[in-house]
């Protein structure tokens, strides 16, 4: 079947300046067509893109002051992990720290000091759960020297040991020798007693 085909006869009996004003007419119809239908979608089309790309784009900024920041905080949570295992060596088990503690009583009597007072206290687990503390309270009798040498031992032990409120009292000559009563409290550090396992229960414990 064949379209019919569009009779433009009448075009010939229009005016030349009709026909142009037509054909402006026309052509500005095409225009205002391409440009609704064409071009503004394509404008829109690509505000969107710039949108979406000003977003990623920022996005892509944050991650990577977050990233940075990772870094930087696992660097810094390898270096405590790393302190804190330094630490964990010079701390034995509670058993050793109290040994140690009876070996420092015997150190004293063979340099010379006199041990009058060496009372151990009750250990207990500091609240952060990282270590023991084992206290005695200690006087011992000796040469000023003396007491300055066994302190300086003490500084010098692998294992943590500190001393505090250190008290001397006023210098006695006995035996033409100058002796200084001394007062202080010791404390070992130990690691914390590993958490025991869970005991089974039910029917797997009773087999």
């Amino acid at each position: 079947m064949e379209l019919p085909k569009a009779n433009l006869d009448f075009l010939r009996t229009v005016p030349g300046a009709q026909k142009v004003a037509l054909l402006g007419i026309i052509v500005a119809g095409i225009g205002v067509g391409f440009y609704s239908y064409v071009v503004l979608p394509k404008f829109d089309a690509v505000a969107r893109l710039d949108a979406e790309l000003n977003k990623l784009d920022s996005e892509t900024q944050t991650t990577r002051i977050k990233v940075k920041h990772l870094d930087e905080l696992v660097a810094a949570n390898k270096q405590l992990e790393a302190a804190l295992e330094k630490k964990k060596e010079r701390l034995p088990p509670e058993e050793e720290a109290a040994s140690l503690l009876k070996q420092l009583s015997d150190l004293g009597v063979r340099i010379g000091l006199d041990i009058k007072l060496w009372r151990p206290g009750t250990p207990t687990l500091d609240p952060s759960k990282l270590f023991v503390r084992l206290p005695v309270s200690v006087e011992v009798a000796g040469g000023y020297h003396t007491a300055a040498l066994f302190f300086d031992r003490i500084n010098k032990l692998p294992r943590i040991i500190n001393v505090s409120n250190l008290m001397m009292g006023s210098p006695k000559i006995e035996q033409d020798h100058i002796i200084i009563q001394t007062v202080f409290e010791l404390s070992a550090f130990a690691a914390p007693p590993e958490p025991k396992a869970p005991e089974a229960t039910g029917p797997a414990a009773a087999k």
